[in-house]
């Protein structure tokens, strides 16, 4: 019987070290990112509708998430890289938003460990005016929301500014604000729980 009992102990411990310390089995806590839009996107065409494709981002981990002046310089905290691609519909412009059809997503921590997904949705939302500050992001500021099919783990949302007009004064485009595990989304606001 004490044999048998230290089995199961020891099976239980087993399991439980497994799940904790295995890779992209245990969800990674929210994470602030901060980068450039390096590539503009090509014009073409997704389910007959008017878009651009390949729009590409590249930066860091850190910041202050999406807040105004959440965005950070290289190298931020020093805890990893992040790529981003997306393909979207609609005309970036103050007034009007974007949606986010579909795309890829990589997190490179520097422990080794690697958060891979596929973007499944999402918008970016422009305030009326240069001036204005909608979304908290910072005067002109665009909100944007990202839905991430994460390939070995749960699905992650990334909340964050994208400051890209007007065109042509913002060079490189930036983008920040902060991935991670939220419960729901109400009124265009992500919560962990609702």
């Amino acid at each position: 019987m004490k044999h048998l009992r230290f089995v199961v102990v020891a099976v239980l411990l087993l399991v439980v070290f497994a799940w904790k310390f295995a890779p992209g089995v245990k969800a990674a806590p929210s994470t602030n990112l901060s980068a450039y839009e390096f590539l503009l996107g090509s014009p073409c065409t997704i389910d007959g509708d008017a878009g651009k494709c390949g729009v590409a981002f590249g930066g860091w981990m850190g910041g202050n998430g999406p807040v105004a002046n959440g965005w950070t310089p290289f190298p931020g905290d020093e805890q990893g890289l992040w790529d981003a691609k997306i393909n979207y519909t609609g005309s970036p412009d103050f007034g009007a938003s974007v949606s986010v059809r579909s795309g890829s997503f990589d997190l490179y921590f520097k422990n080794g460990t690697t958060i891979s997904g596929t973007v499944t949705g999402g918008t970016v939302a422009w305030p009326t005016t240069s001036s204005d500050n909608e979304y908290g992001c910072g005067d002109g500021v665009a909100a944007v929301l990202v839905n991430v099919n994460v390939t070995t783990g749960p699905s992650m949302t990334f909340l964050g500014c994208l400051h890209d007009l007007p065109a042509g004064s913002v060079i490189p485009p930036k983008i920040w604000g902060t991935l991670g595990h939220y419960g729901c989304v109400e009124s265009g606001i992500a919560k962990p729980n609702c």
